[in-house]
């Protein structure tokens, strides 16, 4: 039995719409992108008929969690049912996200992350570790708890990135702590990226740490200085600094519709990563969940910790999302009045390329790595792929809810449960 599949319908590549599209796989391999019409198929091969479209799957490089897990449970079981949970909103890999302890052995989480990443993954395919901290200011810590923040340390670093066996991909950092320069050179040594983030650096602090290495930028606006005329901060630096990218938060609530299309017009479209910095609620009702011993409560996409006296929570504080990838590139397309190819890009190609994986993964482009997603016309993913097998799909399932290849098919939502509990 022929191991190929096809789809025709609106082809989005890197450099195009076909309008008469197909994509053609043939195992875990894209084997053709192009016009309908010259498709080399076979006509045993099995095709669908797309009246949406079909782009690469969606890359996510923050996200916490997702349908009522997170990876600070530090289990397998608990990576997998985020990475499924994923594969229902388009996204086919993602950066698991976490924060760090103080005692390297207290880290089972980042240990677990790292295994999988090694490892074939249930849905979305993890590329690597991005750890928020520690070594960020802690005026600005934002969701990171004290205790999860310390001053930069070459021999901690050097510790930390061992323990993730190489699969430490991302670090966000506070550049004008002293002796957060000196790390930039053993990440870059390590392949993972140091970027700019929970910070209270001003202008000359951020170009510095853009000069000596840092390319990211950690959910724009959010957990930093803000601009101003006398002393344009770190996002003034940004803002001159043409070779940074950065991620953007496109829900509305994080950052202001407004703020985000003038983001859009300002910054080149090849610099906007969509993000997520998604929770454990992340596919799930609106009530109240935990993350990291803190509870907060998701609502309307947002998360906001609950009041709590004599923290320093004694409002509710915005600290995340409970949205996931695929409706960010709604919003993108709705809020910064991009178009859908454009927004696609902004969460497909513009990540992998931020890591260095645009070889493989990221864009529709013979010989790369099949992972895709079918979208209906109202911007609804239909189906996921990952490696060239369908991991998720809304469109071929029984009563019992299962696909009809006999994967799980876990919804839009995952079942209701609270998110659990940490020390």
């Amino acid at each position: 039995m022929s191991n190929r599949r096809w789809w025709l319908g609106k082809v989005v590549t890197p450099a195009e719409v076909i309008a008469d599209g197909a994509v053609g796989i043939e195992g875990e391999k894209i084997s053709y992108v192009g016009q309908a019409p010259n498709a080399p198929r076979d006509p045993r091969d099995p095709v669908e008929f797309v009246e949406g479209w079909i782009t690469p799957g969606l890359i996510d490089l923050h996200v916490h969690g997702a349908g009522g897990r997170d990876l600070m449970e530090g289990t397998p079981e608990a990576i997998h049912a985020v990475s499924r949970t994923l594969t229902a909103h388009g996204t086919t890999a993602y950066l698991a996200t976490s924060v760090v302890c103080r005692e390297l052995q207290a880290n089972r989480h980042l240990e677990i992350a790292a295994e999988l990443c090694r490892s074939q993954s249930e849905g979305a395919v993890p590329l690597g570790i991005h750890i928020e901290g520690p070594y960020v200011n802690p005026a600005r810590a934002g969701l990171i708890r004290q205790d999860r923040i310390w001053p930069p340390d070459r021999q901690d670093l050097s510790r930390l990135l061992k323990f993730t066996r190489g699969t430490l991909r991302m670090m966000t950092m506070a550049p004008e702590l002293p002796g957060a320069l000196e790390l930039l050179p053993v990440l870059s040594d390590s392949n993972a990226i140091g970027s700019l983030g929970h910070t209270e650096a001003d202008f000359t602090q951020a170009r510095a740490g853009f000069k000596n290495g840092i390319r990211h930028v950690t959910h724009l606006y959010n957990a930093m200085r803000g601009l101003h005329h006398r002393e344009p901060g770190a996002l003034g630096a940004v803002l001159v600094d043409h070779g940074v990218t950065v991620q953007l938060i496109a829900d509305g609530v994080h950052v202001h519709p407004e703020i985000l299309r003038w983001t859009a017009e300002v910054l080149s479209p090849e610099a906007l990563v969509l993000i997520t910095d998604a929770l454990p609620s992340a596919g799930l009702p609106d009530g109240t969940y935990a993350y990291d011993g803190r509870l907060y409560e998701s609502r309307n996409g947002s998360a906001y910790y609950k009041p709590v006296p004599g923290t320093g929570l004694e409002t509710d504080q915005l600290f995340g999302t409970t949205l996931l990838l695929d409706e960010m590139v709604r919003r993108a397309v709705r809020l910064m009045k991009v178009s859908f190819p454009q927004a696609v890009a902004m969460a497909s190609f513009n990540p992998a390329r931020t890591l260095g994986v645009d070889g493989t993964v990221g864009s529709l482009v013979s010989g790369r790595q099949a992972d895709l997603v079918i979208w209906d016309e109202t911007l609804q993913p239909m189906e996921t792929v990952v490696r060239g097998k369908t991991i998720w799909s809304n469109r071929r399932t029984d009563a019992a809810g299962m696909a009809r290849d006999g994967r799980i098919h876990t919804g839009r939502r995952g079942p209701e449960r609270a998110a659990p509990r940490y020390p």
